[in-house]
């Protein structure tokens, strides 16, 4: 046994070795989770003998492995251990994956960070009852009053709220939080000592101060890069039972949260547009997602049936999901309202290309087996064939694997991809890896 797990406490040192894998490798966060599976403790790697361990990381990481012999161990660890007295300095929590502190939903993901970063009080994250309220920057008034009074409804029903702390939407559901005295979470990808944007901090110190708490994955003195925020939207659905956009075009960081909410199958829900703003382009995503069975609608009169469905399907993720097993939470039924409203026409042009009318589903039909990968071309003209569902899952998983795996690949400076170049160059040393491998095999 080395001087340093002689000298240190245990628990300290557990801390340091995911502190490491996460922060101090240049690994992806499912490549750092892969590696800490096989070595699970500080102890379980330290007994590897050294003229073994390069065989060992191969073993678990392929071409990755290299990533994890950048420097002498007990150097990288006891680098850890310094800054995590520097978080700790600055009344910061550090919290490992292994940590009864760390939110059970949050580990059921497929990347969960090794390490969450928190500042104000962790109960709420413990609680395992969250809801992230999301949407635009380029909010209207009218949809940061809708995203305020759901998250006032929600917290007044002692819901934590989740949200982004943008500008827009991000901002108006803390606030409706704040105003039922609940608590909310900003998930933040700058480090704790940073807040973004800067008009944003007396809503953040009000956070702290209303028993909330600030969260991220990226440490102190560490800048955020192109995909910090990405990265950031799967923490948002990750901690969340539901997740609730409220407006949003095709396109931008919203969806990203709403990819992530289909692949970690949480309930998607969206309030139905406002008669008066449905052609605009801020409801232009939501409109998408309503007509195209990815999220369940709901208006005023059905929020309480909401709130029983989110009740029910929490009770399905913490006690029916035995992640051992790999089951996936039981269905949960609640009868949806069909009305006028459900039909979300755009007053301002005919709409000549309607989608074609589809059976609708149940709430929890909607949150299982979705291609969520889709051409937006193609649902506002309409789909004429489509491919056997087996093939289109197994098409939708490879696309997002390789999404995911271009998303979190770094150069070894550590910084991402930048160009389609970079891309390019990145795909075809991937191409060349697993030929090689599958002519070793």
């Amino acid at each position: 046994m080395s001087e340093l797990a002689t000298s240190r406490n245990i628990s300290e040192l557990q801390t340091a070795y995911s502190y490491w894998l996460s922060q101090l490798t240049y690994l992806s966060p499912r490549s750092a989770l892969k590696f800490k599976i096989d070595f699970p403790t500080f102890e379980s790697w330290e007994h590897v003998p050294k003229t073994e361990r390069h065989d060992a990381a191969k073993k678990t990481l392929g071409v990755d492995s290299s990533k994890i012999f950048t420097s002498n161990f007990d150097a990288m660890i006891e680098r850890a251990l310094n800054e995590l007295q520097t978080h700790r300095n600055y009344e910061i929590q550090v919290v490992p994956i292994d940590s009864d502190d760390y939110p059970y939903l949050l580990k059921q993901i497929p990347d969960p960070p090794l390490v969450l970063f928190v500042r104000g009080s962790i109960d709420v994250l413990t609680a395992n009852k969250n809801a992230a309220v999301i949407g635009t920057r380029d909010a209207t008034p009218k949809g940061k009053t809708v995203a305020t009074r759901i998250a006032k409804w929600l917290g007044q029903n002692d819901w934590c709220i989740v949200s982004g702390l943008a500008t827009g939407i991000d901002t108006a559901a803390h606030l409706g939080a704040l105003e039922a005295k609940a608590p909310t979470v900003a998930v933040m990808a700058t480090a704790l000592d940073t807040v973004y944007p800067a008009e944003n901090r007396p809503l953040a110190k009000d956070i702290l101060n209303a028993g909330g708490c600030w969260i991220s994955e990226t440490p102190l003195k560490r800048k955020p890069h192109r995909g910090s925020f990405v990265q950031r939207d799967r923490i948002q659905s990750g901690l969340s039972v539901a997740v609730i956009p409220v407006q949003t075009d095709v396109e931008g960081g919203t969806m990203h949260t709403v990819r992530f909410t289909q692949q970690q199958k949480r309930l998607l829900l969206c309030p139905r547009p406002i008669e008066t703003e449905q052609s605009l382009k801020q409801y232009a995503g939501i409109k998408y997602l309503i007509e195209s069975k990815r999220a369940t609608p709901f208006s005023l009169e059905q929020y309480d049936q909401t709130l029983e469905c989110m009740l029910s399907y929490r009770n399905s993720l913490l006690h029916d999901w035995i992640p051992e097993q790999g089951n996936r939470p039981k269905p949960v039924h609640f009868r949806v309202i069909v009305d006028d409203t459900d039909k979300v026409p755009d007053k301002s042009e005919p709409d000549k290309t309607k989608p074609r009318k589809t059976k609708r589903k149940s709430a929890a039909g909607l949150q299982e087996g979705f291609d969520f990968i889709s051409d937006f071309d193609l649902w506002k003209k309409g789909k004429t064939k489509q491919k056997p569902k087996k093939q289109l899952d197994k098409e939708i998983e490879i696309i997002e694997q390789l999404i995911f795996e271009v998303e979190q690949a770094r150069h070894p400076d550590g910084r991402s991809l930048s160009s389609a170049d970079e891309v390019k160059e990145w795909l075809e040393s991937r191409i060349k890896a697993l030929k090689q491998t599958a002519l070793a095999k």
